[in-house]
């Protein structure tokens, strides 16, 4: 990651500086950045801060938003290579634009093709849209972004949804943004590239990813809607349980003659699941900012 962002071509007079928070108590960053700072420091400023509060991605956000010194922050995954392009297309845009931050697309790319049935097109690319779409808090995602840092300031991210899970931090905020007025909109040309490993590249994996995100996902929803009923609650489970129980029969004779289409129908059941146990799940990790 860190070489790609050396290598970005950015426009006359734009500058940058490139902040890594290591979050590990063991310090392991900074034998890293020692050694690709040559690579990177010729083009921009590199920063190493440590955050000591492990395992909580929320706090190691916070902290390189408080410390950025620009009128916008771009987030980019230590796993994705950027586009040398990446920085300029946002800036493009966002000089002269009307939104509070923009989003691009991640490209999959597999480290090692574990399962080859599971193409990339159709299990693990996102969707994209055209450039200048106003976008919803569902295709926001801290993987490629990039963001007015005073909205970050104000709405920082929420250390009891980074302590659960990676899954969520970044689409709670975003949608607490929304909710207070932000306005987001895609970029296409701002393209990130990410390596699956080989642990990724399995049906149990993508099954799982799709249980817990729509679960995470179902609680952030939770928190800033009116709080259900335990009736509601109980008649929503059962109409979801239905529809999922429905969405199988219908699809069981194609899924039986089709890996793919197979595939397709557990990570549904999945989601289903996720929202369903989100309805009942007492322990949804609700931050103070997000009641």
């Amino acid at each position: 990651m860190l070489e790609s962002l050396g290598a970005l071509e950015l426009p006359q007079g734009v500058e940058i500086e490139v902040i890594v928070v290591d979050n590990d108590p063991s310090g392991s960053a900074a034998e890293l950045v020692e050694r690709l700072d040559p690579s990177v420091s010729g083009h921009h400023a590199l920063r190493l801060l440590r955050d000591p509060r492990h395992k909580n991605v929320a706090h190691v956000r916070n902290t390189a938003v408080e410390a950025a010194r620009g009128t916008w922050v771009a987030f980019i995954d230590d796993d994705e290579v950027a586009d040398k392009s990446w920085l300029a297309a946002y800036w493009a845009l966002a000089r002269e634009g009307p939104y509070d931050g923009w989003f691009g697309p991640v490209l999959p790319r597999l480290e090692r093709n574990v399962t080859p049935w599971l193409d990339l097109e159709t299990f693990y690319s996102r969707p994209r849209h055209s450039t200048g779409t106003p976008i919803t808090a569902a295709d926001t995602r801290t993987a490629n972004a990039f963001v007015r840092r005073e909205r970050l300031l104000e709405q920082p991210f929420d250390p009891d949804f980074g302590l659960v899970s990676e899954l969520t931090e970044d689409y709670e905020v975003f949608s607490r943004m929304i909710d207070r007025g932000a306005r987001f909109a895609w970029c296409d040309e701002a393209i990130v590239v990410e390596t699956i490993p080989p642990e990724r590249h399995t049906l149990r994996w993508l099954v799982g990813r799709s249980y817990w995100s729509s679960l995470m996902m179902a609680r952030v929803t939770a928190a800033m809607a009116p709080r259900r009923s335990p009736g509601m609650k109980l008649l929503l489970g059962v109409a979801r349980t239905l529809f999922g129980a429905g969405l199988v029969l219908v699809a069981a004779p194609t899924a039986l003659r089709s890996r793919r289409a197979a595939a397709r129908m557990l990570r549904r059941a999945g989601v289903q699941a996720g929202q369903v146990r989100a309805l009942f799940d007492r322990a949804s990790p609700i931050g103070p900012r997000a009641r």
